[in-house]
């Protein structure tokens, strides 16, 4: 009698200890499957890091070669040595929307005055894109005057927004 009570107490030992690794499993495999769905948003996030990054690094050398002073102080202005300057400067499939305003003090206020736009987005695919990036900063040149330098970057081909 003895023998039998022992031997259906480690059969429910059993059955108790297979539900606790079962348990452990399903736990396991919804963790990972929770991971692997989180981790398709990296390439989102690391492809507006890079945009940024490419936005900081063309302004910077927009500024370090001295190209605002050399086209936009001119009499006259030449946009498209300054598009050229640009595009040679990103990728060809990254779109951009370069701006640069002027600041001038007048006597209560500061005021503002767009002084060029370049682009080579339409206005089709201007919102089309899943990640832009917009990096901007102000330049004070040789002669004095105050640019703020507004850049936005979308790479093509980067995905679509889907209406909801």
């Amino acid at each position: 009698m003895e023998v039998s009570i022992l031997i259906n107490n480690k059969s429910g030992q059993s059955r108790i200890l297979e539900a606790v690794v079962a348990a452990i499993i399903i736990f396991v495999l919804f963790s990972v499957s929770a991971f692997m769905l989180q981790s398709s948003d990296i390439s989102r996030i690391q492809e507006r890091g890079d945009l940024d990054r490419l936005g900081y690094n063309v302004l910077s050398s927009v500024i370090e070669s001295g190209t605002i002073e050399l086209t936009i102080e001119k009499e006259e202005l030449d946009e498209l040595e300054l598009k050229t300057f640009i595009q040679r400067l990103l990728p060809a499939s990254t779109l951009y929307n370069f701006s640069i305003c002027n600041y001038t003090l007048s006597e209560n206020w500061t005021e503002k005055e767009e002084v060029i736009t370049l682009t080579n987005m339409n206005d089709e695919t201007s919102m089309d894109f899943y990640e832009v990036s917009s990096t901007s900063t102000i330049l004070t040149s040789k002669k004095g005057n105050i640019y703020s330098m507004i850049l936005a970057l979308a790479r093509a081909g980067g995905g679509r927004i889907s209406e909801q």
